[in-house]
């Protein structure tokens, strides 16, 4: 794309020279020598070289050679300064719109056509890439995914047990741990692929999501029944700030508008809420307020009650990859140290972290929902899930050392 621009750009140069070149040729051809294309183009060339000296013209004609003299007088050269300005005040900008508005549409279809063959290629080498990865990382992805199937499996176990007691006390406390759970190993899932596919940016930073479960989980966890409720009830409050963001796009975004019937619902639905729980309830994490028995509650404040806030520097670090802060442009798990590259696609360095962190939180969440109340059935799924969790962080450090030892 940047060979149109720098066309462009020497068009523009060569303009001055050219209206030149044209004066030039209509003197010439008064005195009845009129010039080719070719010729001309010689001769815009000789002007922008800035020669000084006469400039020939050889023919076939060798017995019509002539010396020609042309004057170039102060009134040309002040209307093609003229001429030329007013091309750049007026004239360029719908100029550059025409020539963008042509160029593109073909440019398109050109990419259209070329489109299968390059894509071919691409799936050619996507698929080389991910099996040279996979010789390396392949041993410590699968055993991830080892160990999100045993999660999956005991939490499914332990939900359907406690669900058919008939006296169980905490059903707040098991729908929102069974949920949390669930989430867990769905983005666990995600994290799989993107390192299977090289992305460990992208890895980490749903790690930081996965983190967040944890954190929540065991807080909830920690306080039982009558926090649970609160979270569940802390829906109405997102649903209310959704409701008000929504008011203030759809117009813009040329969606349907909510009706008044409707947003009155929700804030009705609000309102009642934060009369029952307090004005706290409408902060972000006002579910967790009297918990903590903090009135603008964090989600540092529940990281640090729920025992995990050692995890914060990878969070930290995760966080560079969700938000546009300079960090983020210039730091990369994926880039090899000290190296100049721009990361722009995916790589075979820095899973390490993600992917050992995602077994640590997966794990994490895992223990919140089976110590509800605690089986021999849930213990020893538990116990393997922590011998997994031993396993996985061993392979993959592993193989991030056999990837520095061949990098140097």
């Amino acid at each position: 794309m940047t060979t149109l621009q720098k066309t462009f750009e020497e068009v523009l140069q060569d303009a001055p020279y050219r209206a030149v070149a044209a004066i030039i040729s209509e003197r010439l051809a008064a005195q009845g020598v009129v010039l080719t294309a070719r010729e001309r183009e010689r001769l815009t060339i000789h002007l922008k070289a800035d020669t000084i000296g006469s400039f020939r013209f050889r023919r076939w004609r060798w017995w019509e050679n002539r010396n020609l003299t042309i004057d170039i007088t102060e009134a040309d050269t002040e209307a093609i300064h003229t001429g030329f300005d007013e091309f750049l005040e007026e004239g360029l900008s719908g100029f550059v719109t025409d020539a963008v508005d042509e160029l593109s549409p073909n440019i398109l279809k050109a990419l259209h056509r070329g489109w299968q063959s390059e894509l071919r290629q691409q799936n050619r080498d996507r698929e080389g890439f991910e099996k040279r990865l996979g010789q390396r990382w392949g041993q410590a992805t699968n055993l991830l995914r080892m160990l999100r199937v045993v999660s999956l499996e005991l939490g499914e176990s332990v939900n359907t047990t406690l669900q058919q007691e008939p006296d169980f006390a905490c059903p707040y406390l098991l729908d929102v741990l069974t949920r949390l759970h669930a989430r867990a190993c769905q983005v666990t899932d995600e994290i799989v692929c993107l390192l299977d596919s090289g992305f460990a940016d992208g890895a980490m930073a749903r790690w930081r999501t996965l983190h967040e479960i944890a954190i929540v989980a065991f807080f909830v966890k920690e306080h039982g029944e009558v926090l649970a409720k609160r979270y569940v009830d802390h829906q109405i409050v997102e649903s209310f700030r959704a409701a008000c963001d929504y008011r203030e796009c759809s117009e813009r975004m040329g969606y349907e508008p909510l009706t008044d019937a409707e947003f009155d619902e929700i804030h009705h639905a609000y309102e009642s809420l934060v009369a029952q729980y307090g004005p706290t309830f409408k902060l972000q994490y006002g579910w967790a307020a009297d918990a903590l028995g903090h009135g603008r509650p964090t989600l540092r404040d529940i990281e640090k009650s729920a025992g995990i806030d050692h995890l914060r520097a990878h969070y930290r670090m995760a966080s560079h990859n969700v938000h546009a802060n300079p960090k983020g442009v210039f730091f990369k798990l994926g880039s090899f140290e000290n190296s100049d590259i721009l990361l722009a696609g995916p790589s075979n360095a820095g899973l390490a972290d993600p992917g050992h962190s995602a077994a640590i939180s997966l794990m994490q969440v895992t223990v919140a929902l089976a110590m509800i109340e605690p089986t021999i059935d849930s213990l020893v799924g538990l116990r393997i899930l922590a011998s997994l969790e031993d396993e996985v962080g061993e392979a993959f450090i592993e193989a991030h050392r056999r990837l520095e030892e061949d990098s140097e």
